[in-house]
């Protein structure tokens, strides 16, 4: 599902996000895109994960350089997330520049509110493995907040949340306020800002991702954060002020969360200094688009349109058959080669079937513990 935003239609600028797939949505999108009559297309991808990893890095570089050479008027600039990653970027002549995304959530809608504490620490995050989700175990009143991905995404709850005494939980102190006992609710911004004001701290636990938008969110709503170490570039705008840095333990995360509750701080100021820190970060991509227009012969000041054009995150979901429309609608040149879309096709067709038989194996299991 193609994530992006058109910011500019003189010259063409299309904010991506490289969510899933290695390279998507531009590898999905380009092969429907035509040449304009003017100028070239220049799309602005903002990683997803770190791809500091060798066999990742591989296959987004074979990606870039691919596609650079197959569709030379389609112009891709890469936004770095943390210095490793433009640094690797540059040293494979990649078009790159350092601008990490959690700049570009909108603190209108992540706010503080006045609310009583009832949780000690707050994880938002996906029900995956790769959160490490059971470093909590330890934290008194820790709340959840989460989202299921992929089918394997439940085997993995089965540990945090057990379905059966037979299964010891691993996180006994763990609250699951949008679980009513059969259904996870999923909170928008909202309900969102109303239990991280009812928290103490927000905890970020992985080893590894991109730069994980909640580490901005609970920051915007006034909560010190307790972190892992990590790659992906997620401390970008952290400060020893209002961050605790923990081992990747449960004696030592529920020791952090301590510390984090006695900071000296408050919720006011972790939020002003955040927001300035991302102004300063949106001036400096304002400045890329700045030069991209200026490589197409126009004159912009991004700065100061950036209200014209800014939305959170910078990019909305779409279909591939939608958002292949609303570019036509926006004005850019489409056709529609049929290889790529039987290809896609298939892709849909292998996920449906993938998740049909997920489902299926559940059943039966059910059906045997029954």
């Amino acid at each position: 599902m193609p994530s992006f935003h058109i910011i500019s239609r003189k010259p063409w600028i299309i904010h991506c996000y490289n969510f899933g797939n290695v390279f998507s949505p531009v590898k999905q999108l380009a092969p429907y895109l035509l040449r304009p009559v003017e100028g070239r297309i220049h799309f602005v991808l903002t990683l997803n994960w770190s791809i500091l990893p060798k066999r990742k890095f591989d296959a987004f570089n074979r990606a870039y350089h691919r596609h650079a050479e197959k569709y030379p008027y389609q112009i891709v600039t890469v936004l770095a997330n943390e210095p490793k990653e433009l640094e690797i970027l540059r040293a494979h002549n990649i078009r790159s520049e350092l601008c990490n995304q959690n700049a570009f959530l909108d603190e209108r809608l992540y706010t503080i509110v006045n609310r009583g504490k009832r949780y000690n620490a707050i994880i938002n995050s996906r029900m995956a493995p790769y959160k490490r989700i059971e470093l909590v175990r330890n934290i008194r009143d820790c709340c959840l907040v989460t989202y299921f991905l992929d089918p394997q995404d439940s085997n993995y709850a089965k540990t945090i949340l057990p379905l059966s005494e037979e299964v010891t939980c691993a996180c006994p102190h763990l609250r699951f306020p949008q679980f009513d006992g059969t259904t996870w609710h999923r909170y928008d911004i909202k309900q969102l800002c109303d239990i991280y004001a009812s928290s103490r701290c927000g905890l970020i636990l992985s080893a590894e991702e991109g730069a994980c938008f909640a580490a901005a969110e609970y920051l915007l709503c006034g909560l010190p954060v307790v972190t892992t170490p990590s790659r992906g570039g997620r401390e970008a705008f952290f400060h020893k002020d209002y961050v605790v840095w923990a081992d990747p333990t449960p004696e030592s995360v529920a020791e952090a969360v301590k510390k984090a509750c006695e900071l000296p701080i408050s919720a006011q100021e972790i939020r002003e200094r955040t927001i300035a820190h991302m102004q300063r970060v949106r001036g400096l991509y304002c400045d890329i688009l700045n030069a991209i227009a200026r490589e197409e012969g126009v004159e912009r000041d991004f700065r100061k349109e950036w209200d014209s054009f800014f939305i959170n995150k910078m990019h909305i979901n779409m279909s591939e058959a939608d958002a292949v429309a609303c570019l036509h609608e926006q004005g850019l040149n489409v056709h529609y080669p049929i290889l790529h879309r039987l290809h896609n096709g298939h892709k849909v067709f292998k996920a449906w079937l993938k998740g049909l038989k997920q489902t299926w194996r559940e059943r039966e299991r059910e059906r045997e513990r029954a």
